[in-house]
């Protein structure tokens, strides 16, 4: 989340700020330090880590995020309403400011339980569920399912720090399922978001 922060502060200090090159540096600290996590988290599985690769995948995500930066400032205001469910307040607050920010209609749940009554209140108006996997009470694959019961054709994008394989190992239908991989920068969020409502991205 250090990288949608210092999105933030970049775009309310201008390119031309002395402060812009170091919000710069901050945002390269932060990619190197989420290379290191990776790093943490594969040799916490006794995985082989590949760091060219994760070095070759971050820069990719980062070529990404900036073509997908291009098409998100070119998107018209929108008026959907997405339902963010997600148990750490620091990533929730972020992701609905950047959603906000771009004219979505937010709910925010911090786990699964609560998401579950608050979308009672709300029957017919969720064009969106934006939800973490593993949350306390419920997780986010068992409250979609409870949701789909009531709505069939709710649109979903899960979101998680592990990645798509090891969330959804099932093969077929599964390998469909929309995924946001956390770390993600704003551009990402926006862009991932708009691919799960049927936007061309």
């Amino acid at each position: 989340m250090i990288q949608i922060n210092t999105e933030f502060l970049l775009e309310s200090v201008g390119e031309n700020s002395g402060s812009a090159e170091e919000l710069e540096e901050i945002q390269l600290a932060s990619r190197r330090a989420s290379i290191l996590a990776r790093q943490l988290l594969a040799s916490s599985r006794l995985e082989a880590f590949d760091q060219n690769l994760a070095e070759a995948a971050l820069r990719k995500r980062a070529a990404v995020a900036k073509s997908a930066g291009d098409v998100v400032a070119a998107a018209p205001r929108v008026a959907e309403t997405i339902l963010l469910v997600e148990d750490e307040a620091a990533v929730r607050t972020l992701a609905k400011r950047v959603l906000i920010q771009k004219g979505y209609r937010v709910l925010e749940a911090s786990d699964g339980a609560i998401a579950l009554r608050l979308a009672a209140g709300h029957v017919g108006e969720i064009d969106l569920v934006l939800t973490d996997v593993v949350m306390p009470n419920l997780g986010g694959r068992g409250m979609v399912e409870e949701l789909r019961e009531l709505s069939p054709g709710l649109r979903v994008l899960f979101m998680s720090g592990y990645q798509k394989d090891e969330v959804f190992p099932e093969k077929g239908s599964a390998n469909r399922v929309a995924y946001l991989q956390k770390p993600f920068t704003s551009e990402t969020l926006l862009l991932e978001v708009r691919g799960a409502l049927g936007y061309a991205t």
